[in-house]
């Protein structure tokens, strides 16, 4: 797993999707403002809450690729907070969207405030990643994250396929590989009790 062991490899992956991210958000934006048809606030405001979790995004891939953060269960649990704050926000901006459009105003902050806790729980995972305990819930979330990668892993494969999303699937497949090698690290599988 030589490709995958380097973490570095994992940062410049997420860079590339970050960016992915907020250059489409911002010709989702632009080309909403040229469509008469299409209501652009709606576009506008998820775009914003898109292009906040691509900053947020770029901003721990980068770290993790120039080396600022190198501790491999660190990067582990970072990666996975990212995740969780990156549900919340989009959740937020999603659901103001969807409002704004016309959705029902109950259904959309039922489906937001479910993500909303999904994602708090996986912050409070990633806390416990690397809070120096080693607990049977660390083994929980050591197999929850294996299982985890081991389908994102497979969808990024199957992006691959597509003809429109090879960039995506590839960097993807890179992030979760590297994500995976990380988890079964014998010095990561020893801090989480496995």
């Amino acid at each position: 797993m030589g490709f995958f062991s380097e973490p570095k490899h994992a940062g410049t992956a997420y860079v590339i999707v970050a960016i992915l991210q907020i250059l489409g958000a911002l010709i989702s934006i632009i080309l909403a403002a040229m469509d008469a048809e299409i209501a652009l606030v709606p576009v506008v405001i998820s775009g914003i809450g898109a292009i906040i979790a691509g900053v947020i995004m770029f901003g721990y891939g980068n770290k993790v690729r120039t080396g600022v953060i190198s501790d491999k269960v660190e990067i582990l649990a970072q990666f996975v907070r990212i995740v969780g704050i990156v549900m919340i926000i989009t959740a937020v901006f999603d659901c103001i969207a969807k409002v704004v459009l016309g959705a029902e105003l109950g259904a959309e902050l039922y489906s937001a405030i479910i993500t909303i806790i999904l994602g708090l729980i996986v912050i409070f995972c990633a806390g416990k990643i690397n809070d120096g305990k080693k607990t049977g819930g660390d083994k929980v979330i050591w197999i929850l994250l294996l299982l985890i990668f081991i389908i994102e892993i497979l969808f990024a494969i199957l992006l691959i396929i597509t003809i429109v999303g090879i960039i995506l699937g590839i960097c993807n497949l890179v992030l979760y590989g590297c994500m995976f090698a990380l988890l079964i690290d014998n010095d990561v599988k020893n801090a989480m009790n496995m």
